[in-house]
Formats: structure tokens, sequence, C-alpha cells
């Protein structure tokens, strides 16, 4: 399923501004899976993180392309709305650090950064975070949408970095949770709990072929575990 049109002209102003302004995003959130996994699921907003740094200049640029914006400091970033065409684009913005309010959890993103394809055409390449810390990033709340998106990585992604996945948990002090979530997603792999989930949001059933995929993947990570 390919992202809506006005979304995909939103991302694409929006990357070229950034260019402009010298502001260094990196999608984080739905988009950012699109950029990794073969299985597309729907999403309708723009979720990324930026240093501090960029942050006057990533507002600036906002205003230029007519958006309206919240600064939500108490939770260490932006939020940003526009009506374009049918449907209200939503940009995230995590600004340093990222806190997850269902896990009250933070995470600090490491250095790395990939160009991804976002769009099913290929036409859309846009900087994302590395695997591991997008991994990192959906395990921390392990919603139903990031459960899916979880297995989608593992599944699709054939060279998750166990060593840097690890260090990353580590530098953030965050290695107990994450492996306690890795436990939660085994138990739902086995318990079929993921199924109703994962049918939701990328529209196909999982072959048992790739539910054993998944849990061999799970095992091996957490087998990892400094």
């Amino acid at each position: 399923m390919d992202i809506d049109s006005e979304l995909k002209q939103a991302l694409v102003q929006f990357l070229e501004l950034c260019r402009e302004f010298d502001v260094r995003p990196r999608l984080i959130g739905g988009l950012a899976v699109r950029g990794f996994a073969r299985r597309k699921r729907f999403t309708h907003d723009i979720d990324l993180a930026i240093s501090r740094h960029d942050k006057p200049n990533l507002i600036a640029l906002l205003k230029q392309m007519g958006f309206d914006y919240q600064d939500q400091s108490q939770f260490e970033g932006v939020k940003a709305s526009k009506q374009i065409g049918d449907i209200a684009v939503e940009f995230h913005i995590s600004v340093d650090k990222l806190w997850d309010m269902t896990s009250n959890q933070t995470y600090t993103l490491s250095s790395e950064s990939v160009e991804s394809s976002i769009d099913d055409a290929g036409e859309l390449i846009a900087p994302t975070v590395s695997a591991e810390d997008l991994l990192i990033l959906k395990l921390m709340p392990l919603r139903d949408r990031d459960l899916s998106d979880v297995i989608a990585l593992l599944l699709d992604v054939p060279n998750i970095d166990a060593r840097s996945f690890w260090a990353n948990c580590e530098r953030t002090e965050n290695t107990r949770h994450i492996a306690a979530q890795l436990a939660n997603l085994e138990t739902a792999l086995k318990s079929g709990d993921f199924r109703e989930a994962w049918s939701e949001y990328y529209g196909e059933k999982l072959s048992m072929r790739d539910v054993l995929s998944t849990l061999e993947k799970v095992r091996s990570l957490l087998k990892a575990k400094p």
C-alpha cells in the first residue's frame, strides 16, 4: 500500500527545504519502517528526529510551508499540521531525546543514518535512522502497530547487527526494558496474539514459516544480549 500523494508531496517539499535550511532530519516511525521492510503498511504521519541545533531552522521552514506548529518542549519535540487536499498531514518531530509515553522510556539515537526508499515506486529517497535504532524505538512501546512493525523489520532486514543493537540499549540504559519486550514478543508469536493486529496493519496473513523465522530472530537477539 503506497503513501498518500499529499503526504508524499509534503515530504518531498520538506526534504528540499531541509537541504536549503541546513536541517538534517532522520525519519522514524511508520515511514522509516517502509524504507526497510518489503511489506508496506499505510501511514498518514511523518515522524522524524532532529538535533537541538537544527530546531530554529526547522520551525522556520515549517512556517514557510504553511504548517501550524506546537512546541511541545515537555515532550522534547515539535508537532505541526496542515490540511493538504482531503487529508491532514502531521509532522511529529523529536528533538535530541525521544520519549515514549507508553513505557516512560527515553532513547537517544545513535549517529547512524541511511538513505531509504519510502514510496512503492522507489522514487522518494529519505534519510532514516538505522535498522537497529528503529527496532529499539518500535520495541519500546510495543503497541499492536509497533509489534507488527517489529515483525516486518525482523522478517525483511536480513542483517540486524545484534552487537550494535545491544550496545545502543546499553548506551541509553534500555537493556532491561528491551529484553523484556523481546520476551513479550516471543510470547505473542507463540500464542498467535499478534495475528489480528498484523492483518489489520499489513492486510495479509502471516505464514507459519514467517512466524517461525521471526521467532528464531527474536531468540537470536535475546541470546546475544550481553
